[in-house]
């Protein structure tokens, strides 16, 4: 046996090693003297040490060692782990990439004297529950004037229902392309998130107050109007989006935060939702896989019920309405607990034309004790086309795009009725990354 320096000597890795790598249980002394307490090792435990120290040089944690060395794992395990830590090792070297071409951009700044300009910070957003009006502007003229007198309503507002903003003012362009008349725009302030603000959802018909989902990455940039013009910023936030190898995803976003300083009033950040473009083509590549075809019986959902065309996302205002409701109940009567449902169903006599009626419920074991203001629907059997939705909403009209204009044209299938719904199980986890849920869309040969 060999004493742990003789140990240490022979496979070149040091003595405090060995002996966290004993503390862990990753590799124990053969022999402990009960004594002296000395470790003894042997030779026969080389090959377990350089095994050790291979995963380690290939990124491995010491707990992933422990878990690939002492778990008794299957081929396909170890190919699944192994090509997992590939993956990893691909997207850190493209980070880095990433990484380096936005430190070349700005020393090129640098060189061209372009101090006062922001740097480009790529960062995420929570949800925020917000007020907001919006209105489609004549011309990019009017925004100013506009902007002020709406907001000077939403606070009057506001301070009527005992609720002071919190702040920041949020602007918000509801056009992928600059405009400079017919310009959808959004404005409003973000709101300390209570119960009361839900519920009211606002008897005044021009102020909405409404859920602005998170947003998993954000390519923001700071203004100050002592700088430079407000364009600059847009455009070096355009440029740094493009070197960098994304593609927006969602709308231009204006922060105002307001100063107390007298030379500097308002501090502007300005944002707009981001993809890495090899994660848009990734997606893409996802959605065009084929859906599962499966056969579903009918159920019955109770829930709460929007009618109209969704023109301003009223239809995630109606999920928290029907989360608010259902937490002040306390459940719901014979939840079945199987999933939540958002059930779409356009009639045939719609009163308003595109317009279309949606459920935000739970599918119900039987119908009994049914809520003030829900409603019941029933879904026959059918069999659908499932496709699995992930990641941000904002990326959700790809997918239903890519469904009804790609797929089902060249599927050899038809509606087999006038309804979709989509289906929040676990894998739900509200937009982030890794979130998944499944949009069941009824199907007969055509």
């Amino acid at each position: 046996m060999l004493k742990i320096g003789e140990f240490s000597k022979i496979s070149q890795v040091s003595v405090k090693a060995l002996r966290y790598y004993d503390q862990i249980g990753l590799l124990n002394p053969a022999h402990i003297d009960r004594f002296s307490g000395y470790r003894y090792y042997t030779l026969s435990q080389l090959p377990r040490l350089y095994r050790i120290l291979a995963l380690k040089d290939l990124d491995f944690s010491l707990d992933q060692v422990h878990e690939l060395l002492n778990t008794d794992l299957t081929a396909a395990s170890l190919q699944k782990m192994l090509q997992s830590k590939s993956n990893e090792l691909h997207q850190r070297i493209e980070d880095d990439r990433s990484r380096l071409l936005r430190l070349e951009d700005r020393l090129h700044q640098l060189e061209e004297s372009v101090l006062t300009q922001s740097p480009v910070v790529l960062k995420s957003a929570p949800k925020y529950l917000v007020a907001t009006i919006r209105q489609v502007l004549p011309t990019i003229e009017a925004l100013d004037g506009w902007q002020q007198a709406e907001l000077e309503n939403i606070r009057q507002h506001l301070k009527k229902q005992g609720e002071p903003a919190a702040g920041p003012d949020i602007l918000i362009y509801h056009q992928d392309e600059f405009c400079d008349v017919d310009v959808d725009v959004e404005i409003g302030t973000i709101l300390r998130e209570t119960r009361r603000n839900i519920e009211q959802d606002i008897e005044d018909s021009s102020i909405r107050i409404h859920t602005l989902h998170r947003v998993n990455q954000l390519a923001t940039a700071i203004h100050l109007p002592t700088t430079n013009a407000l364009t600059k910023t847009y455009a070096s936030l355009t440029h740094w989006t493009q070197i960098n190898g994304f593609r927006p995803i969602g709308p231009w976003r204006e922060l105002t935060y307001t100063q107390e300083t007298p030379a500097i009033e308002r501090v502007i950040e300005v944002q707009r939702p981001v993809i890495k473009a090899i994660e848009y083509y990734s997606q893409l590549e996802v959605i065009e896989m084929e859906p599962k075809i499966v056969t579903k019986p009918g159920f019955t959902i109770i829930g709460m019920r929007y009618f109209g065309k969704n023109e301003n996302q009223e239809i995630p205002a109606l999920w928290e309405k029907f989360d608010q409701r259902i937490e002040a109940l306390g459940g719901l009567p014979n939840n079945t607990g199987e999933a939540t449902i958002g059930l779409c169903i356009t009639p045939e006599d719609a009163p308003v034309e595109d317009g279309f009626e949606y459920v935000a419920g739970f599918p119900v074991s039987k119908v009994e004790d049914i809520p003030e203001g829900f409603v019941v629907r029933h879904v026959p059997e059918y069999t659908y086309a499932v496709f699995a939705h992930k990641g941000d909403l904002p990326s959700l009209s790809k997918t239903y795009k890519y469904i009804y204009e790609t797929w089902l044209p060249q599927s050899g299938y038809k509606l087999a009725a006038k309804l979709d719904f989509e289906y929040y199980n676990e894998d739900f986890k509200d937009f982030a990354p890794d979130s998944i849920f499944y949009i069941h869309i009824p199907i007969e040969k055509a």
